[in-house]
């Protein structure tokens, strides 16, 4: 329960805690993690050494071994599983949090190596013979997923990378904060509420922790909702459901179908329905995929989710090439910025929040030399949080961005129209012909 506190407060994830290596084994094939953090000492009928290897040679998850075993032997035990990490007993969180950070880099690494083709080194750090990898393991080309009008219907989100899911949920939750209407957030395992205290204090958040699988405490909220729908004029409802564990179909579809009964008689209803694809029925997945006609399902290969703004004439889906994105999104940072800048924000949460949400990196000082001039201009205050500067706009600020982002929106609309018209002519003449 320690490390699960530490890992909580430097906003990592951990999904689960097992006591044996089989355990462990079934949970990385179920949630796919990012990290495994492994004692050596386990009770069950293998030891961390062996239900390491496993994990790494079967799924290619990273392992770090936290233990207060450092004796030669085991140290040269613990080489044939390829560790990512060594961390002794005692331990601070600093020490963990560099253990951690520094695999995913390696890994990140290994990853990038891997698409872009150069020479492939296997366990023992020899070089393949050709220098290259397995069709098998070749990785596609990053793409990136852009939908319109995600905010504003049901959609069946299917994931096995929670980063995705989180970044969809807190996507979704913004966008509705500002809307008429009940939004809540169900959820067995999730952090996305962790960014919205503040809201779910103030009420403007309904949150329901599903424990043990269980759907009674949302099957309520949602009967709740059905009741006031009757009335004229019902209220819009916006919601999250996340069944990221393993539950059982029926309590699923007693949660789902009276939203989607509630949508049929007229009520104004938006909002995810999200299955991990690891722990979900097959069965399932079909059956709601025939009366939810919106599917995301999201992979562990490089796919990452953009949610546009529905205010863009997008298509419906568009898969573009990430260059085009990254190319894109540098350009036109400006709006970019300023579309995040609409709560109190840290210059790093920017750099962050772009990361996740467009698969782009931006240099720091492009950043900051943006949210200065702001500051300057007075369209932007500074409070300190910790070691963070914390942004926020000013009444100015609010006029400001809102006043910019119109200007942007309406110079795309122009652009994109323009675009849309000249290929209409060009059909138009391509038929008499």
């Amino acid at each position: 329960m320690d490390i699960i506190k530490a890992l909580e407060t430097m906003d990592y994830y951990p999904l689960c805690t097992v006591r044996t290596g089989d355990e462990a084994i079934v949970k990385a094939r179920d949630y796919a993690p990012d990290i495994v953090l492994m004692d050596i000492n386990i009770p069950g009928t293998m030891d961390g050494l062996e239900a390491a290897g496993i994990i790494w040679e079967e799924l290619g998850i990273p392992v770090i071994f936290v233990t207060s075993y450092a004796d030669d032997e085991t140290i040269e035990k613990a080489k044939h599983v390829n560790p990512y990490g060594f961390v002794l007993k005692p331990f601070t969180e600093r020490e963990l949090k560099v253990a951690i950070e520094i695999a995913l880099s390696r890994k990140e690494a290994e990853t990038m190596e891997r698409r872009g083709g150069v020479p492939a080194i296997s366990r023992d750090g020899a070089e393949k013979p050709d220098g290259k990898i397995g069709e098998s393991a070749a990785l596609p080309d990053i793409r990136t997923l852009l939908l319109e009008d995600f905010f504003n219907d049901i959609v069946l989100l299917l994931y096995n990378n929670t980063e995705v899911k989180e970044q969809a949920f807190t996507t979704f939750i913004e966008r509705n904060l500002e809307t008429r209407g009940h939004l809540f957030f169900a959820y067995s395992i999730s952090r996305a509420h962790r960014k919205f205290l503040t809201e779910i204090q103030q009420g403007k958040i309904r949150i329901c922790r599903m424990k043990n699988a269980d759907t009674g405490a949302l099957r309520k909220i949602i009967s709740d909702s059905g009741e006031r729908s009757g009335i004229p004029d019902p209220v819009p409802l916006r919601f999250i459901m996340d069944f990221s564990e393993r539950f059982d179909p029926g309590e699923i579809r007693a949660a789902v179908d009276p939203v989607l009964a509630m949508r049929e008689r007229g009520v104004p209803v938006s909002g995810i329905i999200a299955l991990s694809v690891g722990t979900s029925d097959d069965n399932l997945i079909k059956e709601l995929s025939r009366v939810i006609p919106k599917v995301i399902v999201t992979t562990n290969r490089g796919t990452q989710i953009s949610c546009a703004d529905h205010s863009f004439p997008l298509e419906h889906l568009s898969f573009l090439p990430q260059p085009v994105v990254d190319e894109t999104v540098k350009k036109v940072l400006e709006p970019v910025v300023l579309s995040l800048l609409r709560k109190p924000i840290s210059g790093y949460d920017i750099l962050h929040e772009i990361q996740k949400r467009y698969n782009v990196s931006i240099p720091q000082s492009r950043i900051y030399t943006l949210l200065y001039t702001l500051q300057e201009k007075g369209y932007l205050s500074v409070s300190t949080s910790g070691k963070s500067k914390i942004y926020y706009p000013t009444e100015a600020g609010k006029k400001y961005i809102r006043q910019k982002l119109d200007e942007f929106n309406s110079v795309y609309h122009h652009i994109l129209a323009e675009i849309i018209s000249r290929n209409a002519v060009t059909v138009v003449r391509a038929g008499k012909e």
